[in-house]
């Protein structure tokens, strides 16, 4: 549940049919986004010495296809393979919410083996800043559009590994 504290933050989790090994390459691979994801159309890795994936490794998501709408960067700053993933969402542009500019986010990813070849994903949303009362308030609305974004990208992502090739998307792409 979202509280009010300085730091809001959003976590759902879905049981996959898989291995950790498994699922951490499939979202290592940030072609399958646009397989998955309900918010971001796709996911281009930036120019850089560093190979996606590895820490200090910079992308852009992209909402809309033809890049136009909103963006934001993300570095990968934890790296631990099979088990956990974060990253640093920053530059948020044309999000249309105060303070976009300043925002800043962990995305997580946190891989459990469950053992018969079972992972339980989640997906963990911690907001790091703007902060202030007004902040506080309007991430605590987010969070519950942040949690149903979450849900839907996680069954997709459980649909598609577990279907395979008979893949058959349980939630759309959804605009604006």
């Amino acid at each position: 549940m979202a509280s009010l504290s300085c730091k809001s933050d959003v976590s759902e989790s879905v049981v996959i049919q898989a291995s950790p090994e498994v699922v951490w390459d499939y979202l290592s691979d940030n072609s399958k986004a646009q397989y998955w994801s309900v918010f971001f159309d796709h996911i281009s890795s930036m120019p850089g010495d560093i190979p996606d994936g590895q820490v200090g490794a910079l992308r852009r998501c992209f909402r809309n296809a033809d890049e136009t709408g909103m963006t934001w960067d993300e570095e990968v700053l934890i790296t631990r393979p099979y088990t956990f993933r974060r990253l640093r969402t920053f530059n948020v542009q044309h999000s249309g919410y105060p303070g976009e500019a300043n925002a800043e986010f962990w995305a997580e990813q946190e891989y459990v083996d469950l053992g018969n070849g079972k992972t339980r994903l989640t997906f963990r949303g911690v907001t790091l800043k703007p902060e202030g009362p007004f902040y506080r308030i309007m991430y605590w609305f987010l969070n519950f559009k942040v949690s149903q974004i979450f849900k839907h990208n996680l069954e997709n992502i459980k649909a598609h590994i577990e279907q395979r090739e008979s893949y058959k998307r349980p939630h759309p792409w959804v605009a604006d």
